[in-house]
Formats: C-alpha cells, sequence, structure tokens
C-alpha cells in the first residue's frame, strides 16, 4: 500500500474520454458522521472538476448531508434497501446504477455491490473508512462476502489513512500492495466560525479564565471520552473544562460518569452541532481520545486546522498519522499521560500557541481538497485503465 500522489502509470495506456466520467457514490444514508462529511466534501470538489459527473446514491436517503448534497445541486439516487443483504433487492439496484461509469464505494454494504457487479461495463472503487474491530457473526459474514466481492470484482482500493489501508487488507484478505491511500479532504472555509470567542464562550456559561479542553464525535464506548472526564477528575485544576459536542448511545453513561465523580459543573454536554466552528473557537485545546476503531478522525483534522493544540492516544489508529508528537500535538500512551499534557498545555499559553500554528499550517497545507480531489482522479484511472 502507498499513498497515491500521482497519476498512474495504467492510465497513460487507456483511451482518452470525450465526456465526463459519471460517478455515483455509494452511502448508506446521510446522518453525521465521519464518512458522510467527507463524501459530503469530496462531492463539492468533484463538482468543480468538469472531467466527473458525480451524484450520490443512498440506501436510505435521510439525514442532514442528503439536505445539503441536494443544496449543492448534486444528484439524489434512491436506492430504497431495508437492509443490507436484501440479495432480492439486487436485479432493481442494477438498473438503477447501470447508467454510471464509475460505482464509488464508502462503506461494506453486499448487496449493493452485488449489483454493482451485474452493471456491464461499469468499473468499481471502495474506500475503507473503518479502524480495527472485533465483530459479531453476522457481520463477519458480510465483511467475509465484501472480502469476495473486492478481490474478484472491484478495479481499484484505498483506505482514508494508511492504518485503513492496513485494516482493510486484513478483514477483506486482500493483498496490501493493492490498496491505495486516499487521505480526507477538507473544505476550510466551512471552519470560520460564525460568532466571536466572546460570544461563544458566554453562551456556554464559561469564562474567558477558563481553559476549555474540547472533543467532537459520534458519543460511542470506543470513542473514550470517560477519559477526559477522569482527567478532569484527577488534576487540581478548578480553571479547567471540558466542552463536549456530539450525542450518542454512549452519553448517558458519560453525563453519569461526571456525576459520580464530581465534575459534572466542568464537563459540558451540548449535544450535537452542524456548525462545529462555533465551538471549536471556544476551546484551547482538543482531544480525540479514541481507540483503534477511528480510521481518520475528521474532527481532530479540523481542531488542528483552526489552531488547537490536539491529543491522541498512540493506540488511536489512524489519529496518530495526523500528529507530529510535540510538534503539532501529542501523542500519549496512558491515562497519566493524557493528564499530563493537559496541565502542561493549562500553564503554558506560549505552548498552545505554537503547537496550533504549527498544527494549523501542517493540516492546511496535507489535507486540501484539491489534493485529496487529485488523489481520487488517479485512483478512478487506474479503475478504469
Amino acid at each position: 500500500m502507498h499513498t497515491r500522489t500521482g497519476p498512474p502509470s495504467r492510465a497513460a495506456t487507456a483511451p482518452p474520454r470525450t465526456a465526463p466520467i459519471k460517478v455515483l457514490h455509494v452511502l448508506w444514508n446521510g446522518e453525521t458522521g465521519g464518512a458522510e462529511r467527507a463524501v459530503y466534501q469530496l462531492v463539492r470538489e468533484q463538482m468543480r472538476d468538469p472531467g466527473l459527473d458525480p451524484s450520490v446514491g443512498f440506501a436510505r436517503p435521510a439525514g442532514p448531508y442528503v439536505d445539503r448534497l441536494r443544496a449543492l445541486g448534486t444528484p439524489v439516487v434512491h436506492l430504497d434497501l431495508r437492509r443490507g443483504a436484501d440479495l432480492p433487492a439486487v436485479p432493481r439496484l442494477g438498473r438503477a446504477m447501470r447508467p454510471y461509469d464509475l460505482h464509488h464505494f464508502h462503506s461494506a454494504e453486499p448487496a449493493m455491490m452485488l449489483a454493482s457487479s451485474l452493471c456491464g461495463d461499469s468499473r468499481r472503487v471502495y474506500t475503507h473508512r473503518g479502524g480495527i474491530t472485533d465483530y459479531d457473526r453476522r457481520k463477519r459474514l458480510q465483511y467475509g462476502l465484501t472480502g469476495v466481492l473486492l478481490r474478484r470484482r472491484f478495479n481499484a482500493l484505498s483506505g482514508n489513512t494508511a492504518h485503513a489501508a492496513r485494516c482493510a487488507a486484513e478483514l477483506f484478505r486482500i493483498g496490501g500492495e493493492r490498496i491505495e491511500v486516499t487521505y480526507n479532504g477538507l473544505e476550510f472555509e466551512l471552519l470560520e466560525a460564525r460568532r466571536t470567542r466572546a460570544e461563544a464562550r458566554a453562551s456556554l456559561g464559561l469564562r474567558d479564565t477558563h481553559f476549555v479542553v474540547g472533543t467532537s464525535a459520534h458519543l460511542k464506548s470506543w470513542k473514550r471520552i470517560e477519559r477526559l472526564i477522569d482527567a478532569a477528575a484527577a488534576l487540581a485544576l478548578p480553571h479547567l473544562r471540558i466542552l463536549v459536542v456530539g450525542d450518542g448511545a454512549d452519553r448517558s453513561r458519560l453525563e453519569a460518569r461526571a456525576s459520580a465523580l464530581g465534575v459534572s459543573d466542568r464537563v459540558l454536554f451540548v449535544g450535537m452541532q452542524q456548525h462545529i466552528s462555533d465551538f471549536l473557537i471556544a476551546m484551547d485545546a482538543f482531544s480525540l481520545p479514541s481507540m483503534g476503531l477511528e480510521s481518520f478522525g475528521n474532527s481532530a483534522v479540523e481542531a488542528m486546522a483552526v489552531g488547537l493544540p490536539t491529543i491522541v492516544f498512540a493506540d488511536g489508529g489512524g489519529l496518530v498519522e495526523h500528529i507530529e508528537d510535540g510538534r503539532t500535538g501529542f501523542v500519549v500512551n496512558d491515562q497519566q499521560e493524557l493528564e499530563s499534557a493537559l496541565a502542561r498545555l493549562a500553564g503554558d499559553r506560549q505552548l498552545r500557541a505554537s503547537l496550533g500554528k504549527a498544527a494549523s499550517a501542517d493540516i492546511r497545507a496535507r489535507y486540501t481538497l484539491a489534493a485529496s480531489g487529485l488523489a481520487y482522479r488517479c485512483l478512478y484511472a487506474a479503475a478504469l485503465a
């Protein structure tokens, strides 16, 4: 596996195209999540490319990103699946997908992948957006079937980090040399806050003297947000506040933990927010304590892009690929190192500023939409060659 940086040599032998490539991106739904956000931003970039004609197909066309895509003028295709293994729907799905030159899958969906494989001259691309995990029997069966289809019927494969590419190789039993690395790109204009730092803090009941450590995540147990709550309880820093942006199944457990540790007044849960920049501006530092299931970690990269020193864990999957320890943030090994890093940042405004400045410059140079768009263009060229 290697990072896609230029066009594949095979593409040079392909006949020139006279019409834009009709691309169908395939997702399960348009709910708020890292994959959905990444695809939305990729499609924004591809719509500027005269050589591409992107559409997005949803198994279940619901969620804010469906509406956002429509607002862009992107065609949205209703694939209407009741469940992932809805095999009787395969012929109907094939008819819906057949008009497109290339089907770009962003999750493992066996029924839709099988339908795609029956679509004559259409080519298939898959991007893996997951990390290490253990699956139950049903999921293992799903990914086993997906692996067969990827190995036999797909023309190009990638992971959105090197970690994701390695995980895909193991999960689907595919040689690593077949899997490219295509990092997400960010539309940095979307990270411009609509209010000032003072306004953001006032709306949250925070004072200028508070040291605010934020996180943003779909609250699941593997995000390990309790590590920030535990740090608030352990550190003798009365001005420390933890700002948790996001919602999910783990929220009630996290709120109960904060209460049990006596830090409910220092941990703020604000739920899911569409304009994350309006909350990033209130923060002094950021941490995403996820384990290896984290493939990319959009929220951490966004925080770094706006100049927040960011802390991740060494076992945090693709997150460690974004941070140069000690220069653009911290990579810690355990709870004690997390607490030590937070204490250092709380007491050193100059350190926060230097780490944040370096992080912003690095992220804005590496994760542009133009670079991501080019990487996928090259992947498509390989698939179509």
